[in-house]
């Protein structure tokens, strides 16, 4: 079954939005670098960034599968993991991503302190094995506002639960007891819900057409991809999202 959700009306409008392939065996700290680069900014502070994964595990499998209600064509998105993607001036030697991981690490502090949000450093982003689908999007948000609503977020558990969401994820992708899609719940990403509630508060909506409650990786993808012509009327500063995507990897069903 299809989740119901609002299409887009818009006709074509000129978007930078392109795919760009990796050069021979390109690493994904490569790739990410040169598509940050490649959206040759004039003012870099006025845009936040947001990388988009995709694995090819069982558990991303589970979860492409899960966001597939949210498509058209019913088949897996090419998407497992959402992150903000933190960056001052170009400088990717403090670079880092922050995301709501469903596998919390054994060796971060107690999850409920921190809202079960984790920072990963640039260098420690998975391989091309690992995310063989990769997006960068450019969201006209400034990132210094985007960085001081993470801050509040994570010492608010008292205001949103987010660790609360890791728990109908975390069965669905194991195939616990009775567990079934979360979308179908009404229960979000936990990445997701995390970076659409902290947009949302400074302005800009990932994911349109969506209820909130089914925020997803599938969704900002769909939403930058499709509702371009509702950013530029909506869009205080007249900017619109830009985007630069790799697929390496679909799923094809052959029992042949």
């Amino acid at each position: 079954m299809m989740i119901k959700q609002t299409l887009s009306a818009q006709s074509f409008i000129q978007s930078d939005i392109y795919k760009m392939e990796r050069i021979k065996r390109e690493a994904n700290l490569d790739w990410l670098k040169r598509a940050y680069e490649s959206f040759a900014l004039d003012n870099i502070t006025g845009w936040s960034f947001i990388v988009l994964a995709g694995g090819k595990d069982v558990a991303s499998f589970r979860i492409r599968v899960a966001q597939s209600h949210l498509r058209g064509d019913m088949l897996p998105s090419y998407w497992s993991e959402c992150a903000l993607f933190k960056i001052q001036d170009g400088d990717f030697s403090s670079a880092a991503f922050f995301n709501l991981p469903l596998f919390q690490p054994a060796t971060a502090t107690y999850a409920p302190t921190r809202n079960g949000l984790i920072e990963l450093p640039f260098n420690k982003l998975p391989t091309q094995k690992d995310y063989p689908n990769l997006a960068l999007l450019a969201i006209p948000v400034p990132q210094e506002q985007i960085l001081q609503s993470l801050a509040e977020y994570q010492k608010s558990r008292v205001s949103y639960d987010a660790v609360e969401n890791i728990l109908p994820w975390l069965a669905f992708v194991w195939g616990a007891g009775n567990a079934t899609n979360p979308l179908m719940q009404q229960i979000g990403f936990p990445s997701a819900m995390v970076l659409n509630q902290i947009f949302s508060a400074n302005g800009f909506d990932l994911a349109p057409g969506v209820n909130a409650n089914l925020s997803a990786p599938e969704t900002f993808w769909s939403g930058v991809k499709h509702w371009q012509d509702y950013y530029s009327k909506t869009q205080v500063n007249g900017l619109q999202p830009k985007m630069r995507y790799v697929v390496d990897h679909m799923y094809d069903i052959d029992e042949s």
